[in-house]
């Protein structure tokens, strides 16, 4: 089941399905009864329902209706949905529209899937920790009857040109977060893709390496360090992101002290040259003589490792 737009998702999961069989009633059935969508807008469920058909659906059980007004119990009865993938509108909640938050049609689309099936939305990352304090409000709520199983942040430019930073989010529907279950928050921002001027986004040689070893993490088949991936408890009121949970405990090398050091040094005389020693303690009436036997003497205690502001 999904809430739509062009049919990506459900195309996407219909050819995923069609794979693992080649027996003609299954995949018969898989494009008759299997796939679910719904689109509020006419122009956009014109789009998906002849995307569909041209993608080989045969029928596409596409509805021009609003998805926040569909009763939730009443899509569970008649098409028993196991999987929901969703990408809502952005950036259309407000305090006299709280229903239109992300995380709005997030815990709609929850209570919309069977109990144990599973939920991927693509929203801002705005989304996961909370603005305002209804969203705040329903996170908590989300919590007390389905699982958050992790989150993974994307790419900037995922969406290129539009100016979101999003992430996936995975639930488990109607089984309740437990206080001892733990989370995966990954950074999938290196995810090899890169912006092509005049192009867009492309992908390079590596991004199907890159997004296997995502899944690998997922699925824990491999470990890998915390900069990719963080394992934590959540509480309802945290920022459910890697950049919030991640803690970088590497020890900087020598060079990287060195490098840290000399860019200070170099922001420093920069400041004091243009008259702005007083940030630093020195004088306007300091010579540019002294400001450059200041300067090579810290560069060259920066070399040793022992510089120190003074």
């Amino acid at each position: 089941m999904t809430r739509e737009g062009t049919a990506g998702f459900l195309i996407a999961g219909m050819h995923i399905m069609l794979s693992q069989t080649s027996d003609y009633e299954t995949r018969r059935a898989i494009k008759k009864d299997q796939l679910f969508g719904i689109e509020s807008q006419s122009y956009m469920f014109t789009i998906a329902t002849t995307n569909m058909i041209l993608r080989g659906d045969g029928r596409s059980n596409l509805e021009n209706a609003d998805f926040l007004k569909q009763n939730p119990a009443k899509i569970q009865k008649e098409w028993h949905p196991t999987v929901g993938m969703m990408n809502p509108p952005y950036s259309q909640g407000s305090s006299a529209n709280p229903e239109l938050y992300e995380i709005s049609f997030t815990e709609h689309l929850l209570d919309s899937i069977v109990e144990e099936g599973r939920v991927g939305i693509i929203v801002p990352q705005s989304t996961m920790t909370g603005k305002t304090k209804i969203e705040k409000e329903i996170k908590a709520n989300i919590l007390k009857k389905h699982t958050l199983e992790g989150v993974i942040t994307l790419n900037k430019d995922t969406f290129y040109g539009v100016g979101v930073n999003p992430c996936i989010a995975i639930f488990t529907a109607w089984v309740p977060h437990y206080k001892e279950k733990v989370c995966k928050f990954i950074n999938f921002e290196n995810d090899g893709y890169v912006v092509a001027k005049h192009v867009g986004l492309v992908e390079t040689p590596n991004a199907k390496d890159k997004r296997q070893h995502l899944l690998d993490v997922w699925n824990d088949v491999i470990e890998t360090e915390t900069k990719f991936c963080v394992k934590t408890t959540i509480e309802p009121d945290d920022e459910w992101l890697h950049s919030f949970y991640y803690f970088n405990d590497e020890i900087p090398s020598d060079e990287d002290f060195r490098n840290t050091i000399a860019d200070y040094i170099t922001f420093e005389v920069n400041m004091i040259t243009h008259g702005r020693g007083y940030l630093f303690g020195i004088e306007d009436t300091v010579t540019e003589k002294v400001y450059e036997e200041a300067y090579e003497e810290k560069l060259l205690a920066a070399e040793e490792g022992s510089y120190e502001t003074k």
